[in-house]
């Protein structure tokens, strides 16, 4: 049975809540930091969303994200939002049956074949900069970031660009739907769809994502449609909210640091230095794991069935893994530009992080080719949200063009 609120020591009680904490709704990174960075524990437990561990130290962190026979990655999410859809391959897959997937999957998302994907990603950057920026002041969550993340995505699956406001509604459904039934109606819509495209595949092959999904072969292995379906469904997940949600902070910081807006329009051969530590300081991806047996973890008592939350944006955060972290510094030594959490660590760490990393470094191109000055149109009207994926809800800007 999992851990009680009267099992857990008051020293290690938390009254933090990761998805509805008012603060989160204002300004999500400040209130982490404002919270959980400035917490000197390492270990604690709050009862909200069932009750759960919070681990924000980056060395405790990653020693749960790298045991993954001890701490399982299934279910995913805070709560876990599972009743409606499949098990989400590979990320929710036992160690055995990882390594397997990524076998399969490797020869999709390596980065010769990400190079591929490139040219897409160039083009539809440049069309949606085009129509968008001309305008001066826009959402650019809404008008550039998700548009060409989830653009690029339905492209590369074969899907109905002209259903993209029904993607965005159901994804966000899935994930913040008042309800937990309204959480389960948006994933059906999400899971039947995604069925339907996976067969349509099978009775009409397409040079795409999922055509190769059910071509990819490993030593006489392929995979079954149930499993290129599961793919199929963390991939619409990730692609509407992972990159578009990157953008949106990563622009943030530019409207508010002007001199490191100039300094990347001037030298843009710094932009791809720059990608990984964006990233790290804005990771935005509060990880779980559940946890296998009853065990000491460092002072704490985990129990079978514990979900234990590894909040990424505060294990990135960690003075002890990162010298000054809260500074801007994309000439960190190689060690650290590789410890942070922003795909995760270990055995389940993100496999499409080249691709995730290759769409911000295009977007970021392609924006200082047109911009010469950004600016947030009003810090209040900026709003955020928690949980399993913390983002911006709204980011509206100003812009003026060269």
């Amino acid at each position: 049975m999992p851990t009680q609120l009267n099992e857990v020591p008051e020293a290690l009680l938390s009254d933090f809540d990761i998805v509805e904490d008012s603060g989160l709704f204002v300004d999500p990174q400040q209130r982490l930091l404002d919270s959980l960075v400035k917490d000197p524990r390492d270990v604690v437990y709050t009862p909200h969303n069932g009750g759960h561990w919070l681990v924000t130290s980056h060395e405790l962190g990653r020693e749960i994200l790298s045991n993954a026979e001890l701490f399982g990655s299934f279910p995913i999410g805070i709560p876990a939002n599972m009743a409606q859809r499949p098990r989400l391959i590979p990320l929710e897959s036992d160690a055995s049956e990882h390594r397997r997937y990524r076998r399969l999957l490797l020869p999709i998302f390596e980065p010769t074949a990400v190079d591929r994907l490139r040219m897409g990603a160039e083009t539809l950057a440049a069309e949606v900069l085009d129509e968008v920026l001309p305008t001066g002041e826009f959402d650019f969550l809404w008008k550039v970031a998700k548009p060409i993340s989830m653009g690029l995505f339905v492209r590369q699956l074969g899907l109905e660009p002209e259903r993209l406001d029904e993607f965005y509604a159901w994804e966000t459904g899935f994930y913040r739907a008042p309800s937990m039934e309204e959480r389960v109606a948006c994933g059906e819509k999400i899971g039947g769809y995604l069925f339907e495209v996976v067969r349509r595949h099978v009775e009409q092959p397409s040079d795409d994502i999922v055509g190769m999904l059910l071509d990819v072969e490993v030593e006489g292995e392929k995979l079954a449609l149930e499993e290129v379906h599961a793919i199929c469904y963390l991939l619409f997940l990730a692609s509407i909210d992972t990159v578009a949600t990157m953008l949106s902070f990563i622009i943030r910081h530019l409207a508010r640091d002007k001199i490191l807006f100039e300094n990347l329009k001037a030298d843009r051969s710094k932009i791809a230095d720059s990608v990984d530590e964006f990233l790290r300081m804005h990771a935005f991806i509060n990880l779980n794991r559940i946890c296998e047996q009853d065990t000491e973890f460092h002072g704490a008592q985990f129990k079978a069935g514990d979900n234990i939350v590894v909040p990424s944006f505060v294990t990135d955060r960690d003075e002890r893994t990162f010298s000054d972290p809260d500074t801007f510094n994309p000439e960190r030594s190689k060690k650290e530009r590789n410890q942070h959490h922003a795909f995760g660590a270990g055995a389940h760490k993100c496999i499409g992080l080249h691709v995730a990393k290759m769409e911000v470094r295009v977007v970021l191109e392609a924006f200082f080719d047109r911009v010469s000055s950004l600016e947030l149109l009003s810090e209040k009207a900026v709003t955020g949200h928690g949980g399993t994926t913390m983002g911006l809800d709204t980011l509206p800007i100003k812009v003026t063009l060269d």
